[in-house]
């Protein structure tokens, strides 16, 4: 029985699908539906893919969390270390941050420095720091404005903290650039080794920021937000404890907002898509009524027609849903790698997007394309349901 009702739909194909002009219009159907989903997906991935980059652009920079202490300069005792262990820090990076300026070829910029251990810094931000004495780590960007390279010598002006004293020189040579994929980090920071800073400044073994990894290798921000606040409330004044996002939530917020709205609103393209949809059906409709009441008046049940026509459809969505997902892979392509598709970093922050894609977000955009092509495909089907044996044969023999 089974293989009998798929042999009918195979013949009931072979009727409807007997044309090359059917063929290409069943062809120019599915591509606009599926550049109709893929430019939803597109929309959605950018979104995603921006949170995602800059998250993880901020944790290069500073880890999952960022420690500073009220009254400046600290030390962390055995005490706190020990609750900070207990409520799930892996790693603890101390820096000394400062602002200079960089000198180079003539040409002066103010830029945040940061003095880091090598190996407590490699932990928490996953990136190799190997800096020695009188070496300095230069963003790529800055090192890409002002065609610094590997080996180059600078020098950072340092205030000296003290009323009436002149700023120290610090000259370094270029160890290499870094890339946290942040405009702003990029272009504004430089990294020092700890020790050459501290005595640059005349600091003592004393930090006035520290930077915490709770060890997570993806950046889930509800997870570490979670940490945060329950090591915040342990450790009280006069810590100040902050997620490494921080500075950027409003604009991680924003995001998440917008996605929603843009995802609904972008369903009009999907309702233009399926109007394309429909004018197929109606196509088809029109050439092949006859065929279907012929067969319908030889014996051939209604249902096999409803399960055909599910199929198509079925069969249409799916191939769909295939070249959507093709689009999106192509124009993740080229937003990696062709130059002209880059954005100014100093106005969206980050110079590179990427599509980033959840399973969730396959299954919102595919299901309600598959919602719109079950209401659409119920109007058509059930019209022809019923419509009565004599009316089609009248209305075709007329």
């Amino acid at each position: 029985m089974p293989e009998r009702k798929s042999s009918l739909i195979l013949a009931l194909a072979r009727v409807f699908f007997d044309q090359a002009s059917t063929w290409r219009l069943l062809l120019f159907t599915i591509l606009g539906y599926a550049f109709s989903l893929a430019v939803i997906l597109c929309t959605l991935g950018l979104m995603d893919g921006f949170s995602s980059t800059l998250k993880e652009g901020l944790r290069l920079s500073s880890g999952d969390a960022i420690l500073t202490n009220q009254n400046g300069f600290f030390k962390i005792n055995n005490a706190t270390l020990e609750e900070m262990q207990i409520y799930g820090v892996k790693a603890i990076a101390p820096v000394v941050q400062t602002e200079a300026f960089i000198l180079h070829d003539g040409k002066s910029q103010g830029v945040l420095v940061k003095g880091v251990e090598n190996e407590e810094m490699s932990r928490v931000t996953g990136m190799d720091f190997q800096l020695s004495e009188g070496e300095v780590i230069v963003g790529e960007t800055l090192a890409n404005d002002w065609r610094i390279k590997n080996a180059d010598y600078i020098s950072l002006v340092l205030a000296s903290g003290k009323e009436g004293d002149l700023p120290q020189f610090m000259p370094l040579t270029v160890k290499h650039t870094i890339s946290h994929g942040i405009h702003e980090k990029d272009s504004r920071l430089v990294y020092v080794g700890l020790d050459h800073l501290r005595a640059t400044l005349g600091i003592e073994n004393k930090m006035n920021v520290a930077l915490l990894s709770f060890g997570t290798t993806q950046v889930n921000v509800a997870e570490v937000q979670e940490r945060v606040d329950n090591l915040r409330e342990i450790l009280g004044r006069p810590w100040i404890l902050k997620p490494a996002w921080q500075e950027f939530s409003g604009l991680l917020e924003a995001v998440e907002i917008e996605k929603t709205s843009i995802a609904i609103v972008l369903q009009v393209i999907v309702l233009v898509a399926i109007f394309n949809v429909a004018a197929f059906l109606i196509t088809l409709q029109t050439r092949k009524t006859r065929e279907f009441f012929l067969l319908n008046a030889l014996g051939m049940p209604r249902k096999r027609f409803f399960t055909f026509a599910c199929s198509v459809l079925f069969t249409l969505w799916l191939m769909s849903c295939g070249f959507a997902y093709l689009f999106v892979k192509f124009f993740n392509y080229l937003l990696m790698n062709a130059s002209w598709l880059q954005v100014p970093g100093d106005v969206y922050v980050l110079t590179k997007l990427q599509v980033l894609l959840q399973f969730s977000d396959y299954l919102f955009v595919f299901g309600c394309a598959l919602l719109w092509m079950v209401i659409l495909g119920g109007f058509a089907i059930n019209k022809m349901q019923r419509t009565s044996l004599l009316s089609g044969l009248r209305q075709e023999f007329q």
